[in-house]
């Protein structure tokens, strides 16, 4: 029976992801990483072992990964020292011969703004280019100054070491309520309606035309799942690159999703007109991830078997404005 750590179980990606490996698969003993005692309970809700651990504890998280056969890292995909520390203790593992069918797997959790641009509200040249998971050297040729990047170097490289077999899943926008035990909202399009009831106007940035894709938490989370299973198969063949997976499942521009989310407040009174807004970056500096372009494939996950059927970012944005509501 393998054992699985989980870092990130409170938040919005790691608690769906937990919750969705634990109904798949009950057989695997999990244990979640939690900082805050408040959450204790409801993470040990989901049918897992707790352990009590703030992770700039980077002793403890190393200790705390050597002991398991499979981590999944959801908790912060630029904070290098973290990755670091969840690598020695794999390190360890695989050293001291307890994962005795496979190597130690790492599963760790990126995002396409690895390979955003800079713009601010528009269509730029850079974004023409749409970013294939299934070309290996789109993936290899990414610039280390990007954001992320940093940690994803790191997991390669220990990967070509060969000890340990890693994994890295890429989401784009993530829209949809969270099924995790605490944290049920995401950034990018709460960030826009939370904007929008403090100036009572929806606004984008710039023309709105830059452009992102995006995937309904549900549908992350089956992603999740049969990368779970390739690394379960024993199939860690190949490069590092090619077990890269981008979470892409359509596409928006982000004007439209403002354009379509502004009558929604206005329904409600939350904004004081039924139209959106264009305004320079300058006027909404928290919306950088809004305001510039990433257009990723996610073709190697469709090889997996990956078919994202869940309503699109447009469909759900009523139930998103109102449960963001709630939260403020």
């Amino acid at each position: 029976m393998p054992s699985l750590l989980i870092l990130g179980a409170t938040g919005y990606i790691g608690g769906s992801i937990l919750r969705a490996i634990r109904e798949a698969h009950p057989q695997i003993e999990i244990t979640a990483l939690v900082r805050s005692s408040t959450d204790i309970h409801a993470v040990k809700s989901l049918g897992v072992r707790v352990v009590h651990l703030n992770t700039s504890d980077l002793s403890q998280v190393s200790a705390a990964c050597s002991s398991v056969d499979i981590v999944v890292n959801a908790a912060d995909a630029d904070n290098l020292p973290l990755t670091c520390s969840v690598l020695r203790g794999l390190r360890h593992r695989y050293a001291e011969g307890k994962s005795a069918k496979r190597k130690p797997i790492l599963i760790h959790t990126s995002g396409t703004g690895v390979v955003a641009d800079d713009a601010e509200g528009t269509f730029t040249d850079y974004a023409k280019k749409v970013w294939n998971d299934n070309v290996e050297e789109d993936i290899e040729a990414i610039s280390p100054s990007q954001p992320h990047r940093n940690v994803d170097l790191e997991i390669f490289a220990a990967d070509r070491e060969g000890y340990v077999s890693t994994y890295i899943i890429a989401p784009s926008t993530i829209y949809g309520y969270g099924s995790g035990p605490v944290n049920k909202l995401s950034q990018q399009i709460p960030g826009l309606i939370r904007l929008a009831v403090e100036r009572r106007q929806a606004v984008f940035v710039g023309k709105g035309t830059n452009v992102w894709n995006n995937v309904h938490i549900q549908d992350l989370g089956d992603l999740y799942l049969l990368v779970l299973k390739l690394a379960l198969s024993g199939d860690g063949s190949g490069s590092p690159y090619s077990r890269f997976y981008w979470a892409s499942a359509a596409e928006h521009a982000w004007g439209d999703v403002v354009k379509a989310m502004a009558p929604v407040l206005y329904k409600i009174r939350a904004v004081d007109a039924p139209d959106a807004f264009g305004v320079p970056l300058s006027g909404a500096p928290n919306q950088v991830f809004t305001a510039n372009n990433s257009r990723t494939i996610s073709e190697r996950g469709f090889e997996l078997g990956w078919k994202p059927s869940r309503p699109s970012v447009f469909d759900t944005l009523e139930h998103d404005v109102k449960t963001t509501l709630t939260r403020i």
